[in-house]
């Protein structure tokens, strides 16, 4: 087993803390949470329990209520879904061979202090599960941040879609500091680079 990277830090010439790998938020579905009836206990009130899906992002509950003798009410309120660290990445809905593209991602800071860390790539055939980096020329796949707190900062990737390539394509894009870490998985198709004529 391959012992966890070590982060160094070259403006302070100091080696920090290596940190384990994050788990890969990958559950981008809609809908966070439906139940058509839910019952209030005895002073009318209701517990929510539900697992959020992986997205970062900011959540509108609805809900709507009535009694036997259809007295009715309705709320409406906002929830976010945030963590200290977050990577999100500019994911097209497909990639199509021969293009050459800049793969680009957000890294956001919402923790009480500055961060400094690394954002990789990583592109990993979806069908035989082979790292596919070098073919597609994602050469620096590791790039260095500094981010102030509340701040946001650009990264980017320039990669090529290989010719002849057309299975699915993993992409793993992460974000590490000493203390905190967040990790992005999407599955894209790589179309053809050709047109139908009927």
């Amino acid at each position: 087993k391959a012992a966890p990277p070590i982060i160094t830090d070259s403006t302070e010439s100091q080696i920090l803390k290596p940190i384990s790998q994050p788990s890969l938020r990958s559950n981008f579905q809609e809908t966070a949470f439906f139940f058509p009836q839910l019952h209030t206990d005895a002073e009318g009130n209701i517990i929510l329990k539900f697992k959020a899906p992986d997205a970062l992002t900011r959540w509108k509950l609805m809900a709507f209520g009535h009694t036997k003798e259809l007295q009715s009410g309705s709320l409406t309120e906002s929830a976010t879904t945030s963590k200290e660290l977050m990577i999100v990445p500019n994911t097209p809905r497909f990639f199509r061979e021969g293009d050459k593209m800049v793969y680009s991602a957000k890294v956001t800071n919402l923790s009480d202090k500055d961060i400094h860390g690394k954002a990789t790539l990583q592109l990993i055939d979806a069908i035989t599960e082979n790292y596919q980096d070098s073919l597609f020329k994602n050469h620096l796949n590791e790039i260095s941040f500094n981010i102030k707190k509340g701040e946001s900062q650009s990264v980017q990737w320039n990669i090529e879609i290989p010719q002849n390539f057309t299975n699915p394509l993993k992409i793993i894009t992460l974000a590490k500091s000493v203390n905190f870490s967040d990790g992005e998985q999407n599955v894209v198709p790589v179309l053809l680079n050709s047109m139908l004529v009927t």
